[in-house]
């Protein structure tokens, strides 16, 4: 009998109380895929046919933030994704993507991060948005005080330029000799022309360039699709075996540095004036 009333209580709450019965949000798990073309972009691995040289390739670092990261609904309406901190590669406003494991001519260490992890509201969605950034508040900081994952160093500028958003790093061959000749070229994207000050002082105000690239898929589905990340597509258009003259070597996102012309077009970015076609080096597979 006491059984039965027991039974009768519990079943009672649970119709009168259904949030307890049924969760309100659920689990995101969005994977990233780093490729030179249809290859998997490995630590140690040589590459050929890069940019208009066709030349080699050999990754050394491959990293980047994403931020602002949303999953779109049937009817189009956006749904940020509530990250899960884990002390190392997400706090709650940003994670680092890191494809390199620190083995052959690679830098770091052997921790890799291909996964954004957080919660939605319970529902279907059908679309991805996320932003390849750190938001304005937190990018200009001291990192060596900075919570995880905004407190590694390879991925800084000085305060007032912020963090690198993306730090791509490559050893190059099978290029002409000459004044320009170039072995290796880099890919840091940052924002600039942030005002004048000490570089270890924040900007008052966002900087001129933001250099914030906002990817928009319209069609994405958690479970079985992935992002991916072509580098071969980025370099597409870029000579990589020489260097602009007067220039750091690749392209360190700032105004009048010609090895950036293409390569910001490709990120979806304007650069020095000129508007970009429409970012061509991410996709979902």
């Amino acid at each position: 009998m006491m059984r039965t009333i027991l039974s009768a209580i519990v079943a009672t709450t649970v119709l009168a109380f259904p949030a307890l019965a049924a969760p309100k949000t659920q689990p995101v798990e969005i994977t990233f895929d780093a490729r030179v073309g249809d290859q998997p972009a490995k630590c140690g691995q040589n590459y050929s046919g890069i940019g208009t040289a066709k030349a080699g390739l050999t990754l050394q670092d491959f990293r980047l933030y994403v931020s602002g990261i949303r999953l779109i609904t049937a009817s189009g309406k956006d749904v940020p994704v509530q990250l899960t901190p884990d002390d190392q590669w997400q706090s709650k406003t940003v994670t680092l993507l890191d494809f390199v494991d620190g083995t052959g001519a690679c830098n770091g260490n052997s921790g890799m991060n291909t996964m954004v992890r957080g919660t939605v509201p319970k529902g279907k969605y059908r679309g991805l948005a996320f932003d390849i950034s750190v938001p304005f508040s937190e990018n200009h900081q001291d990192p060596t005080l900075a919570p995880s994952p905004l407190n590694v160093s390879g991925m800084t500028w000085p305060w007032r330029i912020g963090y690198k958003f993306v730090g791509i790093d490559i050893e190059t061959s099978g290029g002409k000799p000459g004044p320009n000749a170039a072995t290796g070229f880099s890919i840091h994207l940052g924002s600039t022309e942030c005002g004048e000050g000490s570089p270890r002082t924040a900007p008052t105000a966002p900087c001129a360039n933001p250099n914030r690239p906002a990817l928009r898929f319209s069609k994405f589905d958690v479970k079985n699709n992935r992002v991916v990340l072509d580098l071969a597509a980025l370099l597409a258009e870029s000579d990589v075996t020489v260097n602009a003259p007067q220039s750091a070597s690749g392209c360190m996102s700032f105004p009048g540095d010609a090895d950036c012309n293409a390569i910001m077009d490709r990120m979806g970015l304007p650069f020095d004036g000129k508007p970009s076609g429409g970012q061509k080096w991410i996709r979902v597979e």
